[in-house]
């Protein structure tokens, strides 16, 4: 297994305001390697849990510029792990404009969240939503929440088996009651597909997955297809999950000429009619799409952006710091029929070949674009946008972008707060409105807006453009809660008017299920809340929302 290590640097950010700027122009500084426990394909444990505390009183900042009594909560949950990387898309427009919302949910703190599900809520065409809930869909234990709205109005949650691997599809029968009717879908003994993201075409499902690797010596529970261990595979289904024609197949390419491994997570799926775009993003590969246009039947591979040492093999020098993705990535599919890819932006060094280890800069805080139509890369958002002090830069305390050491909490730390390997800013979450106006949100730390134990508050930043991703805006800041963690942003992909997301958020900074020491007891579980806001267009458009980055001192 490949170690990973991470070049600490106490104060790096993104150092220029401007939203568009040249990779040139980006400099890394290089500190002191730590090395992590994290393996690329994961197990999906829940060890934490059953150790609930009241959360700590923050000291009072005053945030300014949104109105933040148009925030929503749809539920909570007490699992606060949303997804290792990538974010799905977990609001889903009807034809009269209500929708429905899901993510993962837990009602209780005890010990491996036995009753973890698939949360769900809906909004009606008049904008009134059901009343909070916290309560899964399903009968059985299942994570990582999809949401769809099928021909006939009714929806669809699928949420993965944890335990045996393939997924559990629980159906609703009209648009506005709750999904009761549970069905086990997509299974592949011996091994345990698990992780997927789906979108769909009325009754046309599209469904993408990876594996989760041995929990146990020589338990086969992710296969080695095409050279590659746990791959991303894909299924479909032309009527509604009722049958599935592909089930788990392999994706033309997507072979050892670009990576040894699959990644769970790092992986993102739309539809638009027939248009079927997939990419899949990793540090040691690069950011790869597949399109097709006859609804699923062939794909089209397009390398979207090359890493330059792919297929990475563990005994190479990169003593050039090449730029890379940090695994989280989104993808959306223009009125062209045209892709629009987001990911969040790293670089990573290797100065030893005399084993698999590598590093990698995990405070990076830039957000890139690739279009389709015209063949560009650019940085679309940086973190300078959030700078309180007026010095430039976004300033993070290391255990913002620290992670456990062999379940511990590094020497001189009081916590941990990083997601995986991600980058600072992480998670593209993208719509777009009848104008062809494309939005993205974003996760970031802010500075000055530090916990009790040191490490940075996320908020959601935003950016959008009017003309088909050639420019973009300065960001603006839609959540600007002071002393809580606004993270895990999930955007409706359609905009109608409004950007509709939800998140969630608590008040200590990181998650439990990542980030918490069971010695140290850094991160507690506590009750997270689902909130939910649409943003009018018009207001992010004005760029009357603004960034209030907390007060200076």
């Amino acid at each position: 297994m490949k170690k990973l290590y991470v070049l600490a640097i106490s104060v790096f950010a993104a150092g220029l305001a401007t939203a568009q700027v040249s990779l040139s122009t980006v400099t890394a500084n290089q500190g002191n390697p730590v090395l992590t426990s994290q393996s690329k394909v994961l197990i999906d444990k829940a060890d934490n849990g059953g150790f609930g505390v009241a959360p700590k009183t923050k000291k009072t900042v005053t945030a300014r510029g949104l109105n933040q009594k148009a925030f929503v909560r749809i539920g909570s949950t007490y699992y606060d792990l949303q997804t290792n990387y990538a974010m799905p898309h977990r609001l889903a427009m009807h034809t009269d404009g209500a929708i429905s919302a899901a993510w993962t949910t837990s009602t209780s703190d005890a010990v491996g969240f036995p009753g973890r599900g698939s949360g769900y809520n809906f909004r009606s065409a008049a904008g009134k939503w059901q009343p909070s809930d916290s309560n899964r869909v399903e009968n059985v234990r299942t994570g990582w929440a999809n949401v769809g709205v099928l021909s006939n109005g009714s929806v669809f949650t699928i949420g993965h088996d944890a335990t045996s691997g393939g997924f559990y599809m629980t159906t609703s029968s009209s648009a506005s009651s709750r999904p009761t009717t549970v069905t086990n879908i997509l299974k592949e003994p011996p091994y345990k597909p698990i992780w997927a993201r789906t979108a769909n075409n009325g009754d046309a499902i599209h469904l993408i997955c990876s594996y989760t690797d041995s929990a146990a010596p020589g338990e086969a529970r992710a296969p080695k297809r095409n050279g590659v261990f746990a791959p991303m595979v894909y299924s479909r289904s032309k009527n509604g999950g009722v049958t599935w024609d592909k089930q788990h197949t392999s994706l033309p390419g997507f072979d050892s000429t670009l990576t040894n491994s699959g990644g769970a997570d790092q992986y993102t799926i739309d539809v638009k009619g027939n248009t079927v775009a997939i990419v899949n993003a990793d540090m040691m590969q690069g950011v790869i799409a597949w399109k097709s246009s006859d609804g699923g039947n062939t794909f089209t591979r397009i390398i979207v952006d090359t890493f330059k040492y792919a297929p990475w093999t563990g005994n190479q020098l990169m003593n050039d710091t090449p730029f890379t993705n940090d695994g989280t990535c989104d993808v959306i599919i223009d009125k062209n029929n045209k892709l629009h890819v987001f990911w969040g932006l790293s670089r990573v060094l290797d100065t030893d070949t005399t084993d698999e280890s590598y590093s990698f800069y995990p405070s990076y805080q830039y957000m890139m674009h690739w279009s389709e139509a015209t063949d560009k890369t650019s940085i679309i958002a940086s973190g300078a946008s959030f700078d309180s002090d007026g010095d430039g830069v976004n300033k993070m305390e290391q255990s913002t972008y620290a992670a456990l050491s062999s379940g511990a909490v590094p020497s001189g730390l009081s916590t941990v707060a990083r997601l995986g390997n991600t980058s600072c800013m992480r998670q593209p979450s993208s719509a777009m409105d009848a104008n062809g106006n494309i939005f993205c949100l974003y996760s970031i730390p802010v500075e000055l807006d530090i916990s009790d134990l040191g490490a940075n508050f996320r908020d959601i930043g935003i950016v959008y453009s009017t003309d088909g991703g050639a420019t973009w805006s300065e960001s603006q800041n839609v959540t600007q809660v002071i002393g809580k963690e606004d993270d895990f942003a999930s955007t409706c992909r359609v905009a109608d008017g409004f950007v509709h997301m939800h998140w969630q958020q608590d008040e200590i900074a990181g998650t439990n299920l990542q980030n918490n020491s069971a010695n140290f007891g850094n991160h507690p579980v506590v009750l997270n809340l689902i909130n939910y806001q649409a943003i009018p267009v018009s207001e992010i458009l004005a760029g009357t929302i603004g960034i209030a980055s907390v007060d200076q001192p």
